[in-house]
């Protein structure tokens, strides 16, 4: 107890911004830190675009090797199923994306790029490679693959946890 008191207390103490980060600012905290700085910047590169959010869940829909329902990209995004329906509903609206029925199952939708989407899909990967560039800068090609090999073993160790629900927003 006294040695997590007086690291602590060092945290506190520290006035080196970057060290202070390093060492002691909660991993989620520094995560939602770069999801923030992140798809902030993004949204701005791909506005002229004419879409400012939900393009993360617009490439999963185009490099999907299987069907996509509603339910397929709430799970492979980590996106509750209401959110996610929201989301839809939104690249509905922006005529990015279409439902159709899905003829063995009625009760479900399958999730397709419009042509207008599958038109932009180039430039918005561009954007999202320039992006990562700008995020990686610095680490070399197998600095930035491990990189992201560890993140995903983070995503990986605390999936099964226990935990309370909690919404993370970015607003223009």
């Amino acid at each position: 107890m006294l040695t997590i008191n007086i690291l602590n207390y060092l945290c506190i103490m520290l006035t080196d911004k970057r060290k202070y980060i390093s060492e002691c600012m909660p991993l989620g905290k520094l995560m939602g830190n770069i999801t923030k700085s992140y798809y902030g910047a993004l949204s701005k590169q791909i506005e002229p675009l004419g879409i400012d959010r939900h393009f993360a869940t617009l490439v999963t829909i185009g490099t999907a090797t299987e069907k996509c329902t509603q339910q397929y990209l709430s799970d492979l995004l980590y996106i509750d199923k209401v959110t996610m329906v929201r989301n839809l509903d939104y690249l509905v609206k922006k005529k990015f994306i279409k439902r159709i029925v899905n003829p063995e199952d009625r009760r479900e939708h399958l999730i397709e790029l419009t042509e207008k989407a599958k038109k932009l899909m180039p430039e918005i990967h561009a954007e999202i490679t320039a992006m990562n560039n700008i995020a990686l800068k610095g680490f070399t090609k197998k600095e930035a693959k491990l990189f992201r090999e560890q993140l995903v073993t983070v995503i990986q160790n605390l999936e099964n946890l226990p935990v309370n629900t909690v919404s993370i927003k970015i607003k223009k």
